[in-house]
């Protein structure tokens, strides 16, 4: 059984492929150093455990799990697993217990070409007996786990979507909900589910479509908590104001609510959230200046570290500046990364770099701040000159 701590997130970050990565949940955690936010990881596939061993390989699990979060935020790190075999879901979850991990996810919502062929992420929802077989051997591990350290209990979890193709019908959720829980009673289950609030259309759509062209539908979602009051229900999808957030935590008897491109296209709403639902003073938001500087230490250490490509540990701050001095920024960072690595060697080197990290941001964004100065003079002169 999961400890209780597991589930005192009111709110959470949702898993996003080539998002949240290890450098974006530290970059978050930065911004909002209250511990107030569940992060979620990228999917990893199971069978990244069971046979790739990335838990053997120091170098390339820094690069999929944020290890560094896991020694003091344990309880607020999420890993979501893709799988489509319970012996290879049994597997990872051991291993990411071992490794600090108390919180797996088993992705039942992902609709990709690639992730459909493979028989995970949203078709699980076709085959809940299936489903539920993975999650039985989930809690196995997990149980397994808690039993050898008493300190490590594991939380299980499952997100998926409202319905799959042309079936949004409750029966079709509610079926799904019950068979994968085991929820049909009246005591309270161990699984929480995070329900995306758009169908996944298995064909005809791009995960991009997926995301945005489907309707939403959080009535469906709040229906689904007033029939299973004993399974714990997170929301997501569409939610991007602090006043939904409340709204939805207010009212409906949601569990939490999870976020997701709101905060890849602006970080700092998690600021606006440590304030608005959770009370945070003014005061004690960190500064943008602070967080960039301890950033740029925390991204100059793990290259050196593990030497991650300045690539990587440069696409969280992409969102970092809003507006054209941020789109100046990722540009001139671009370019200024590129030119570090043809100085050192080309392709070649793709990991060795001319100057440190920290050195190329604050040139990229000292050259976006004179582009913005300088489109701001230009501005202002043209409209002198229309006025006169």
């Amino acid at each position: 059984m999961a400890s209780q701590t597991m589930w005192r997130f009111r709110t959470s970050v949702a898993p996003m492929v080539d998002v949240t990565d290890p450098s974006f949940l530290r970059l978050l955690r930065l911004i909002s150093p209250f511990g107030n936010h569940q992060l979620w990881t990228e999917m990893l596939h199971a069978n990244l455990f069971s046979r790739g061993q990335l838990h053997r390989d120091r170098i390339k699990l820094a690069h999929r799990v944020p290890v560094n979060e896991l020694r003091d935020f344990a309880d607020g790190i999420v890993v979501q697993l893709g799988a489509s075999q319970p012996a290879d879901a049994y597997e990872a979850v051991h291993r990411l217990a071992e490794l600090g991990v108390r919180h797996v996810n088993l992705n039942c919502g992902c609709p990709s070409r690639k992730v459909k062929m493979g028989a995970f992420g949203a078709v699980l929802m076709t085959t809940p007996e299936t489903t539920a077989q993975i999650v039985r051997a989930m809690e196995k591990a997990a149980v397994e786990a808690s039993s050898a350290n008493e300190s490590s209990r594991i939380a299980i979890s499952v997100k998926c979507r409202v319905g799959i193709d042309n079936d949004e019908t409750p029966e079709f959720l509610d079926r799904f909900v019950e068979t994968v829980t085991g929820g049909g009673g009246k005591s309270p289950t161990n699984i929480e589910v995070v329900v995306h609030a758009r169908r996944a259309w298995l064909d005809g759509l791009s995960p991009k479509e997926n995301r945005t062209a489907p309707e939403l539908n959080h009535a469906r979602v709040h229906e689904l908590v007033r029939r299973f009051p004993q399974v714990r229900i997170a929301l997501n999808g569409g939610i991007d104001t602090a006043e939904a957030v409340a709204a939805h935590l207010a009212t409906s008897g949601i569990a939490s609510v999870m976020l997701g491109r709101k905060i890849r296209e602006d970080p700092w709403f998690l600021a606006r959230l440590d304030q608005h639902i959770y009370g945070a003073p003014e005061s004690l938001i960190p500064s943008h200046s602070r967080v960039l500087q301890q950033y740029l230490d925390y991204a100059d250490a793990t290259h050196s570290d593990t030497g991650s490509r300045y690539s990587v540990l440069g696409r969280p701050l992409y969102a970092f500046f809003a507006g054209r001095k941020g789109r100046a920024m990722r540009a001139h960072m671009c370019r200024l990364v590129a030119q570090a690595k043809t100085r050192n060697g080309g392709p070649g080197a793709a990991h060795q770099y001319a100057a440190p990290f920290s050195q190329l941001v604050y040139e990229a964004v000292a050259a976006a701040d004179a582009e913005h100065a300088e489109h701001t003079q230009y501005a202002e002169h043209s409209q002198v000159a229309v006025s006169s």
